[in-house]
């Protein structure tokens, strides 16, 4: 039996957790002096509801390989002698390195793990999750499964609209002189995530404009298999219900999802980030 595993970037609704039984393992997140469990120990919305006021932004750490050992071996226990550990694009975390690290591990146990870098972030790889579970439980094996995951990196669109600097400044990820003219001006940037890298596609002055390029940049995409609607906090309640509106003739409404991003990202983007995941024809 092949079994599935992934990290708690990886953003997948709990409900689809569940139906497809995948195993996810929760980052390290230290906030203000104090570890904690993403999701278990402190939730998305206590993160970014306090976010603003941390005296320190947010760090966040892979877990031990012994953590990645200790699922696979409850994995296998279950009855599964093949894994699937499905994890954040490397050049943003040492999740793949810890899974590598315990998959070496449990060889001793007569265990197989096959590790895979989705080179892509929060649902675009919680969708490549998603399909490896899916393929699971219809029986194929781990080389199908890793082949059509390979495969499918190349179609996942991350795009986002982020409404201050100031948190890439703090993580080190924009001068602190860029941040403060991009605040002043109130400037607005967005960016894509694309096999494995980070492209900002354009700077605009104002969120209303940013929201309309935004949408542009994802109403051009045709053959959208999955999309999902990404946020760390709202303005406005109906945010996400005009983001689904808007988006209706790309995804029908009932198909979309929408969930507040893994504090990973998150930590770096701020708040009133908003952006789409999408599985495009390429």
């Amino acid at each position: 039996m092949v079994k599935i595993v992934t990290d708690s970037t990886s953003d997948v609704p709990a409900e689809l957790a569940a139906r497809y039984d995948i195993s996810v393992v929760p980052v390290i997140i230290e906030v203000d002096g104090a570890t904690q469990l993403d999701g278990i120990t402190l939730t998305r919305q206590q993160f970014y509801t306090n976010l603003e006021s941390y005296r320190e932004l947010p760090k966040t750490a892979a877990p031990s390989p012994d953590v990645f050992a200790g699922v696979y071996r409850k994995a296998q226990a279950a009855g599964a002698d093949q894994i699937v550990s499905i994890h954040l694009n490397r050049r943003f975390s040492g999740l793949c390195g810890a899974a590598e690290m315990a998959a070496q591990e449990v060889l001793a146990d007569g265990l197989s793990v096959h590790v895979i870098d989705s080179e892509t972030v929060t649902m675009g790889l919680g969708w490549l999750v998603i399909t490896a579970a899916q393929m699971a439980q219809q029986g194929a094996g781990v080389k199908e499964i890793a082949d059509r995951i390979l495969s499918l990196r190349s179609h996942m669109r991350i795009y986002a609209l982020i409404d201050t600097l100031r948190y890439l400044r703090k993580g080190g990820r924009a001068s602190a002189l860029v941040a403060g003219i991009g605040d002043m001006l109130q400037i607005k940037v967005l960016i894509n995530v694309r096999d494995g890298n980070v492209e900002q596609i354009d700077r605009i002055r104002t969120r209303r404009r940013g929201i309309d390029r935004l949408l542009e940049v994802a109403q051009s995409h045709r053959g959208v298999q999955h999309l999902s609607i990404l946020y760390t906090t709202l303005k406005e309640e109906n945010d996400i219900a005009q983001f689904q509106s808007s988006l209706s003739h790309v995804m029908p409404v009932e198909r979309q999802y929408s969930m507040q991003i893994t504090p990973v990202i998150g930590t770096h983007v701020g708040p009133l980030a908003i952006g789409v995941a999408m599985a495009v024809d390429v």
